[in-house]
């Protein structure tokens, strides 16, 4: 009987402590929730930018992967609320659709950072951080406009449809071109991300428009797949630009195969957020934009260059 009640005790003992220690490990630091997609390099390099930061600043970040979806992103969303996060990161994955899910977030007192893609208006956020995608957009246009000379035929390929990245580039290369009215935009090619695609459609594009002069591309894995194309067909006169600034981009430029890309930032863009999310909480008054530069490289510089994905 007394070895039973001792037996007991060491159990109850065994038991306090152990509750005692999972007391002690709980995670007291402030709870940033980070929703974006995570479908491409670049992603996955915001997300280690993020990541480090948040280690760094004290902060327990939480990423969740979208997944291009916004009725995803909007669950994720009630998630965050449901969670009790005490400020949310986010980059839209459209632009009107998730201006209900910044509403939700402003209903729960939750503040909200956007980050690298715009929401369109009737939210409320503290404030946006990333690469101004239009401004990027820009550089490669003008950067296709010279290579070719201000004249000729070229091909756009979008990206996903309807994304705000996607909307702000054609609208860049749209502007860009109404000072060059012997440029000639003859395809506008939509895929989802797809290079094999590009590489499907690029020698189609190649026969019908034997003149081609230049390829605009969203992104810098469609501006390689297409310039791999053009060199397999001989057609090495073609300036082909994407928008990134990939490593593989960078070699490709520096070899001669693209002609040129935008250098965007995504390691910068995640540890920008995150640094604004702790100025937020520690109670600092912020601007309402803190962009990201995005320089043109070209073979010129290209040497000076790193690519982040």
């Amino acid at each position: 009987m007394i070895r039973m009640n001792m037996a007991a005790v060491s159990v109850g003992v065994l038991m306090a402590v152990l509750l005692a220690g999972g007391c002690g490990e709980r995670d007291e630091r402030p709870k940033v929730g980070f929703l974006m997609t995570l479908d491409h390099p670049y992603w996955q390099n915001m997300r280690l930018g993020a990541e480090d930061e948040a280690d760094n600043l004290g902060l327990n970040v939480t990423i969740l992967n979208a997944k291009e979806a916004p009725v995803i992103q909007i669950q994720q969303v009630r998630e965050m609320i449901a969670k009790q996060v005490d400020i949310v990161c986010l980059v839209p994955m459209k632009k009107e659709p998730l201006v209900r899910g910044v509403e939700l977030l402003n209903k729960a007192g939750i503040p909200v950072i956007i980050v690298n893609r715009e929401v369109d208006k009737g939210c409320e956020y503290v404030c946006y951080t990333g690469t101004d995608t239009y401004a990027g957009a820009v550089v490669s246009a003008k950067i296709l406009v010279d290579a070719i000379g201000g004249e000729g035929q070229i091909v756009e390929f979008h990206q996903h449809l309807g994304t705000g990245p996607e909307i702000e580039r054609a609208k860049a290369l749209r502007d860009v071109l109404k000072d060059y009215p012997y440029i000639e935009v003859v395809a506008r090619i939509p895929h989802k991300g797809d290079r094999a695609q590009v590489k499907s459609d690029m020698p189609i594009l190649l026969q019908k428009y034997p003149k081609l002069a230049g390829v605009y591309a969203h992104g810098d894995n469609f501006a390689i797949a297409a310039a791999q194309v053009c060199r397999k067909a001989g057609r090495n006169e073609i300036k082909i630009v994407g928008m990134g600034g990939s490593q593989e981009a960078i070699d490709a430029i520096k070899d001669g195969l693209m002609t040129g890309t935008s250098y965007q930032q995504p390691e910068e863009e995640g540890r920008s957020a995150i640094r604004l999310a702790k100025k937020y909480l520690n109670k600092e008054k912020l601007d309402k934009n803190y962009p990201v530069n995005c320089p043109a490289i070209t073979k010129e510089n290209a040497h000076k260059f790193k690519g982040q994905f």
